[in-house]
């Protein structure tokens, strides 16, 4: 049957939309769906204004879709044909194009709704919380930035401390039995959970040693041909300085969205 609805995903270099383009890169593998990829280029580690023109906040990722015939394109959120936040891109792009790709055992579906949450709502919040915090000093020359890690070190053991007891918990949960966090095969919760991992391995929160399943997780994520073609076709995904310049200067209250809008 002919796909009559297509999505073009708007994506920003660096940043969480990545995972929304690697599942189209596997739906489009697994049953050969169209899609539509239109790439952003941060200006001072922010997405640019251009993107205010597809959704009123001119975050990303932003997912649009258009109707191959004359019918308009389906309200799914609060626009026409407009779709935001990349956990419930991921969900549509599942329910209307997945053909069951990434339906998880009756058994697991608790398991799965649970990652799930808790990558978005857990792991991902604690990251982000950790990159704000230390995106400033990494700006900094270098002697400056140790110095500075130097003295605010006990403030910040407190949320890498957190991360690590989360890791314990992801690492706790994965088996031979189960060496996914949707259960016996890959699915959502994996996808949602990857961007996390991404950040913390990126930017060295992550201790592969210390967390040999998560990390063989990570690899097995990261060795899928969709997530390689993912990262030829995002335009960087750099999660440590989020793209910018050593030298580039990224005023204080513009670093809540790296990497997270």
């Amino acid at each position: 049957m002919p796909q009559t609805l297509i999505p073009t995903l708007h994506h920003l270099s660096h940043s969480q939309s990545f995972r929304c383009l690697w599942v189209l890169e596997e739906l489009k593998q697994a049953h050969g769906i169209e899609y539509n990829l239109k790439c952003y280029g941060r200006q001072m580690g922010q997405a640019p204004p251009e993107l205010k023109k597809v959704f009123p906040l001119g975050n990303a990722p932003v997912l649009t879709l258009e109707t191959t015939n004359d019918e308009p394109a389906p309200t799914v959120q609060i626009f026409p044909g407009v779709l935001t936040e990349a956990h419930l891109i991921l969900r549509f792009l599942s329910d209307k194009y997945g053909q069951g790709l990434w339906d998880v055992a009756d058994v697991d579906k608790n398991r799965d709704g649970f990652f799930q949450e808790f990558a978005v709502n857990s792991l991902a919040s604690r990251i982000g919380h950790l990159v704000v915090m230390e995106t400033p000093i990494s700006l900094l020359p270098f002697g400056l930035s140790s110095l500075v890690t130097l003295m605010l070190y006990p403030v910040l053991s407190v949320p890498r401390n957190a991360v690590q007891n989360m890791f314990q918990l992801l690492e706790d949960a994965l088996s031979p039995e189960k060496p996914f966090f949707s259960g016996s095969k890959l699915g959502l919760a994996d996808v949602n959970m990857s961007w996390g991992v991404d950040v913390a391995s990126q930017r060295g929160y992550f201790n592969s040693s210390k967390f040999p399943k998560l990390q063989s997780w990570h690899e097995a994520i990261q060795a899928r041909p969709a997530y390689c073609r993912a990262l030829d076709l995002g335009n960087g995904y750099d999660l440590r300085r989020f793209g910018a310049d050593k030298h580039e200067k990224i005023s204080v209250d513009k670093l809540y969205g790296l990497g997270w809008v």
